[in-house]
Protein backbone atom coordinates (compact mmCIF):
# COMPACT_ATOMS: atom_id res chain seq x y z
CA UNK A 1 0.00 0.00 0.00
CA UNK A 2 1.40 3.64 -1.09
CA UNK A 3 1.77 6.15 2.14
CA UNK A 4 -1.03 8.20 0.70
CA UNK A 5 -3.14 5.80 0.64
CA UNK A 6 -2.14 4.55 4.06
CA UNK A 7 -3.02 8.10 5.29
CA UNK A 8 -6.76 8.36 3.68
CA UNK A 9 -7.31 5.17 5.25
CA UNK A 10 -5.97 5.95 8.78
CA UNK A 11 -7.23 9.34 9.10
CA UNK A 12 -9.84 9.61 6.13
CA UNK A 13 -8.03 12.72 4.70
CA UNK A 14 -6.04 13.09 1.65
CA UNK A 15 -2.34 13.43 3.23
CA UNK A 16 -1.26 17.40 2.43
CA UNK A 17 1.96 17.20 0.91
CA UNK A 18 4.17 18.38 3.43
CA UNK A 19 2.63 15.22 5.75
CA UNK A 20 4.05 13.19 2.50
CA UNK A 21 7.25 14.50 2.80
CA UNK A 22 8.01 14.39 6.08
CA UNK A 23 7.39 10.74 5.92
CA UNK A 24 9.41 10.18 2.82
CA UNK A 25 12.64 12.22 4.76
CA UNK A 26 11.87 9.88 8.33
CA UNK A 27 11.69 6.62 5.98
CA UNK A 28 14.80 7.43 4.52
CA UNK A 29 16.53 7.53 7.43
CA UNK A 30 16.44 11.01 8.34
CA UNK A 31 15.71 12.97 10.75
CA UNK A 32 13.58 15.91 10.26
CA UNK A 33 12.30 19.66 12.05
CA UNK A 34 8.82 20.35 11.11
CA UNK A 35 7.01 24.18 11.26
CA UNK A 36 3.53 24.42 10.64
CA UNK A 37 0.53 26.17 12.17
CA UNK A 38 -1.43 24.87 14.79
CA UNK A 39 -4.36 22.75 13.41
CA UNK A 40 -2.86 21.71 10.42
CA UNK A 41 -1.94 18.39 10.77
CA UNK A 42 1.40 17.83 12.55
CA UNK A 43 0.45 15.10 15.03
CA UNK A 44 -0.48 12.94 11.76
CA UNK A 45 2.70 13.73 9.84
CA UNK A 46 4.46 12.43 12.99
CA UNK A 47 2.41 9.73 14.03
CA UNK A 48 1.62 8.09 10.14
CA UNK A 49 5.27 7.10 9.45
CA UNK A 50 6.14 5.38 12.43
CA UNK A 51 2.71 3.53 11.93
CA UNK A 52 3.29 3.02 8.31
CA UNK A 53 7.05 1.52 9.18
CA UNK A 54 5.24 -0.78 11.50
CA UNK A 55 2.39 -1.62 9.08
CA UNK A 56 5.30 -2.67 6.37
CA UNK A 57 7.12 -4.13 8.25
CA UNK A 58 10.04 -1.74 7.81
CA UNK A 59 13.00 -3.29 9.67
CA UNK A 60 15.06 -0.39 10.26
CA UNK A 61 12.79 2.16 11.37
CA UNK A 62 12.42 2.31 14.98
CA UNK A 63 9.74 -0.14 16.59
CA UNK A 64 9.21 2.04 19.36
CA UNK A 65 7.79 5.80 19.16
CA UNK A 66 8.27 8.39 22.46
CA UNK A 67 5.55 11.10 21.69
CA UNK A 68 6.86 14.05 23.93
CA UNK A 69 4.31 17.57 24.84
CA UNK A 70 4.88 20.54 27.44
CA UNK A 71 1.92 19.81 28.97
CA UNK A 72 0.09 16.96 30.57
CA UNK A 73 -3.37 18.54 29.33
CA UNK A 74 -1.83 18.06 25.72
CA UNK A 75 -0.27 14.54 26.05
CA UNK A 76 -3.56 13.08 27.36
CA UNK A 77 -5.82 14.53 24.83
CA UNK A 78 -3.24 13.37 21.83
CA UNK A 79 -2.79 10.10 23.50
CA UNK A 80 -6.90 9.97 23.85
CA UNK A 81 -7.03 11.17 19.86
CA UNK A 82 -4.44 8.49 18.38
CA UNK A 83 -5.91 6.05 20.32
CA UNK A 84 -9.24 6.38 19.53
CA UNK A 85 -8.31 6.51 15.91
CA UNK A 86 -6.18 3.32 16.13
CA UNK A 87 -8.80 1.38 17.53
CA UNK A 88 -11.44 2.41 15.08
CA UNK A 89 -9.41 1.41 12.28
CA UNK A 90 -7.74 -1.71 14.00
CA UNK A 91 -4.89 -1.14 12.01
CA UNK A 92 -1.97 -1.50 14.81
CA UNK A 93 -1.30 -4.39 16.55
CA UNK A 94 1.03 -2.84 19.15
CA UNK A 95 0.18 -1.24 22.56
CA UNK A 96 -0.14 2.53 23.80
CA UNK A 97 0.73 4.01 26.77
CA UNK A 98 0.86 7.28 28.65
CA UNK A 99 2.90 8.39 30.85
CA UNK A 100 2.73 12.07 32.32
CA UNK A 101 2.94 13.08 36.17
CA UNK A 102 -0.67 11.51 36.73
CA UNK A 103 -0.48 8.67 34.73
CA UNK A 104 1.87 6.28 35.01
CA UNK A 105 0.83 2.76 33.29
CA UNK A 106 3.84 2.26 31.63
CA UNK A 107 6.90 3.28 34.06
CA UNK A 108 9.73 0.96 31.82
CA UNK A 109 8.87 2.69 28.74
CA UNK A 110 8.16 -0.87 27.13
CA UNK A 111 4.95 -0.22 25.01
CA UNK A 112 5.28 0.63 21.67
CA UNK A 113 3.93 3.49 21.55
CA UNK A 114 4.62 6.34 24.60
CA UNK A 115 2.39 9.58 25.11
CA UNK A 116 4.91 12.06 27.71
CA UNK A 117 5.82 14.81 28.80
CA UNK A 118 8.64 16.45 28.01
CA UNK A 119 9.47 16.74 31.51
CA UNK A 120 9.21 12.43 32.37
CA UNK A 121 11.12 11.99 28.71
CA UNK A 122 14.21 14.51 29.78
CA UNK A 123 14.01 12.75 33.50
CA UNK A 124 14.43 9.49 31.98
CA UNK A 125 17.32 10.26 29.26
CA UNK A 126 18.69 12.24 32.25
CA UNK A 127 19.00 8.56 34.31
CA UNK A 128 17.07 10.73 37.08
CA UNK A 129 13.22 8.99 36.33
CA UNK A 130 10.76 10.78 38.10
CA UNK A 131 8.77 7.82 38.87
CA UNK A 132 11.56 4.87 39.64
CA UNK A 133 13.61 4.60 41.81
CA UNK A 134 17.78 4.98 41.51
CA UNK A 135 18.58 1.65 41.21
CA UNK A 136 16.44 1.48 38.05
CA UNK A 137 17.22 4.98 36.78
CA UNK A 138 18.91 3.98 33.51
CA UNK A 139 16.23 1.56 32.16
CA UNK A 140 14.34 4.25 30.47
CA UNK A 141 17.00 5.93 29.39
CA UNK A 142 17.94 3.05 27.58
CA UNK A 143 14.24 2.83 25.79
CA UNK A 144 15.14 6.14 24.04
CA UNK A 145 18.03 4.90 22.81
CA UNK A 146 17.20 3.91 19.26
CA UNK A 147 13.14 4.87 19.55
CA UNK A 148 11.77 7.45 17.09
CA UNK A 149 10.89 10.45 19.23
CA UNK A 150 9.01 13.14 18.91
CA UNK A 151 8.67 16.51 20.05
CA UNK A 152 5.51 18.63 20.04
CA UNK A 153 5.45 22.27 20.44
CA UNK A 154 8.88 22.50 20.98
CA UNK A 155 8.83 25.95 20.67
CA UNK A 156 7.09 26.52 23.98
CA UNK A 157 9.61 25.07 26.20
CA UNK A 158 12.19 26.97 28.25
CA UNK A 159 15.21 28.13 25.73
CA UNK A 160 17.63 27.80 29.15
CA UNK A 161 16.08 24.61 30.46
CA UNK A 162 14.46 21.87 28.75
CA UNK A 163 14.70 23.35 25.20
CA UNK A 164 18.22 23.10 25.77
CA UNK A 165 18.31 20.03 27.50
CA UNK A 166 16.28 18.64 24.68
CA UNK A 167 18.73 19.66 22.39
CA UNK A 168 21.54 18.29 23.87
CA UNK A 169 19.47 14.81 24.20
CA UNK A 170 18.99 15.11 19.95
CA UNK A 171 22.44 15.54 19.47
CA UNK A 172 23.53 12.83 21.51
CA UNK A 173 21.25 10.61 20.10
CA UNK A 174 21.26 11.66 16.21
CA UNK A 175 22.95 8.52 14.97
CA UNK A 176 20.64 6.52 17.55
CA UNK A 177 17.44 7.50 17.45
CA UNK A 178 15.01 8.93 14.57
CA UNK A 179 13.00 12.54 15.80
CA UNK A 180 10.43 14.64 14.37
Amino acid sequence: MKINEFYKDITSFEPYKYQLKVAEILLHGKNVILTVPTGAGKTWASVLPFLYAQQTRKSDFPQKMIYSLHLRTLANSIYSDVSKVLKENNTFEGATSIHTGEYKNDEHFENDIIFSTIDQTLSNFLCFPLSLSKRQANINAGALVGSYLVFDEFHLLDPKLSMATTIGMLKTLKNLSRFC
